[in-house]
């Protein structure tokens, strides 16, 4: 699914309307039909219904399902800033809407007013549409203020709900409410899908008001995309019948130790369960002697990480098409590690997957650390949940939390990285793209998970898929197989050991899609 932002969507309103010939007009009544569907499916006939409609296209879109609603419920529509609709094709349904009968009030907080308002089963929000930045106006916040204190009112958004910035995902009011349904209209604004925004949304309901994706896509330049079952298929490879192992990458993995030795488990499964042709495993001798009873497939190299030599670390870094390093080595030799992280970073060589105390011995330099990422002749891939992220950033992970798309997206294009933000609503981005995972839930929240995603991802990656493109799809799968796992033992019983097998059924169910 591709994610629009915000300031794009007048262009493309003017592409429909003078490229594929739908006039504005024609889109709102779309729109308006939308969300009176939508009211409809909440909302018993009868009940008292309060459009808050802004000046722009989003309360025309309030004004047009008015129209659409007064005739089985009690309307009434309030006009947030008194200035009525500024294009022609607002005027058009307001006019259409009062010609009927409709009422229009500004909206002054008078006692009667509020108590009114207060007693609807129902509030439409068709005040800012694409969303807000900067200050709100008081009349804004205001109204927030109502909506949020309405318990019992369903609570219907246009696009997006009143204090929420739809670019980023971010919110500009604290009192911003928790919407019953959103109806977006024509195209998934790019913040909608990424936290904390999207727990404010309640039910999506999507209207594509007629405009293809397809036709859309072919002309403006879209690069931000929510990864689905069916943008995972398109990254999903397909393995030609006359391949043999060499065809699908040879993997290196530097995980686990005798501290954390469920790392080196959970990471080799997944590996293994994701399609790669070789896997190579360096680690401790007792660690290799433990790990060969479970994956005979595996190659192994007992060795002492932190003795690594310069000579062989080159020798390593030119024989595989991928390295995994950090999950569960521990950081009880530092600089040992951070040693070997500096050599093979400053070598050129195949794709490095980056992931837990590779993140946190990087993050005890971050300047250092730093530089060094950013100019690697690698690819680098770093897999952080938002604790990692602030080591390795020196932001505050409340900041993080709040900000996590803008914050991605400076972090890989100043690194010049893949960073994998790991959370609800998983970011993948490499300062040019954007992916926002759509799978997943607490069923992950589990020590072990972020190891089964290191293993999967960095297979993926040793067949060949662009890292970015590897990540994305990694994610989705990871998160996909979590999901399908908590529909038979719930979000509290799937444990990270469960998921390498179940992410195999997944890639199953997306060949089966395949035309």
């Amino acid at each position: 699914m591709i994610l629009v932002p915000p300031q794009m969507i007048p262009e493309i309103d003017r592409y429909a309307c003078e490229v594929l010939g739908i006039p504005t007009l024609t889109l709102m009544d779309r729109a308006g039909g939308a969300v009176a569907d939508a009211v409809r499916t909440y909302v018993p006939k009868g009940s008292s219904v309060s459009v808050f409609a802004g000046k722009g296209n989003n309360g025309g879109d309030g004004y047009a399902a008015a129209l659409k609603l007064m005739s089985d419920y009690t309307v009434t529509v309030y006009d947030v800033f008194s200035a009525g609709q500024r294009s022609e094709e607002g005027k058009h349904f307001l006019y259409g809407y009062t010609a009927a009968g409709g009422t229009v009030l500004p909206l002054t907080f008078d006692e009667k007013q509020l108590q009114d308002i207060r007693s609807s089963q129902c509030v439409v929000d068709a005040v800012f549409g694409t969303g807000y930045t900067g200050a709100l106006p008081d009349v804004a916040i205001k109204l927030a203020d109502v909506i949020m204190s309405m318990d019992d009112a369903v609570k219907i958004a246009i696009d997006v709900p009143l204090g929420i910035d739809s670019a980023l995902g971010t919110l500009v009011l604290p009192q911003t409410y928790i919407a019953t349904a959103t109806v977006i209209l024509g195209f998934v604004k790019t913040g909608l899908v990424s936290y904390p925004a999207r727990k404010y949304l309640g039910n999506l309901i999507y209207d594509n008001l007629g405009l293809q994706n397809e036709s859309v896509s072919k002309c403006f330049a879209i690069k931000d995309y929510c990864v689905d079952g069916e943008l995972a298929l398109q990254l999903l490879p397909k393995r030609a019948i006359d391949s043999h192992k060499g065809t699908f990458g040879k993997l290196l993995m530097i995980t686990g130790s005798s501290t954390y030795q469920g790392a080196a488990h959970l990471t080799l499964e997944a590996a293994l369960r994701s399609g790669v042709g070789y896997v190579t495993y360096l680690g401790e001798k007792e660690l290799c002697d433990s790990l060969v009873l479970k994956f005979p497939e595996v190659i192994y190299k007992p060795c002492c990480v932190s003795n690594l030599t310069e000579s062989e670390l080159d020798a390593l870094s030119q024989s595989y098409s991928a390295i995994l390093i950090g999950s569960g080595l521990g950081q009880s030799k530092p600089d040992e590690l951070y040693r070997i992280l500096e050599q093979l970073l400053k070598t050129d060589g195949s794709p490095i997957v980056l992931d837990a105390d590779a993140i946190n011995v990087l993050a005890k330099d971050t300047r250092r650390s730093s530089d060094l990422i950013a100019s690697s002749p690698r690819k680098i891939i770093l897999t952080p949940h938002p604790l990692e992220f602030s080591r390795l950033t020196d932001i505050p992970i409340q900041h993080i939390n709040g900000n996590r798309l803008a914050l991605a997206r400076t972090f890989a294009s100043e690194k010049k990285c893949t960073l994998v933000l790991k959370g609800a609503g998983t970011i993948v981005c490499d300062g040019q793209s954007t992916y926002v995972n759509s799978s997943g839930s607490s069923a992950l929240a589990k020590a072990g998970s972020g190891d089964v995603l290191a293993g999967h991802l960095a297979a993926l990656v040793a067949l060949g898929i662009d890292p970015t493109r590897a990540s994305a799809l990694a994610v989705y799968l990871h998160g996909a197989a979590a999901d399908s796992l908590a529909e038979e033992m719930s979000e509290f019983g799937v444990t990270p050991s469960d998921l390498p097998a179940e992410i195999a059924r997944q890639i199953t169910k997306l060949e089966k899609n395949r035309k």
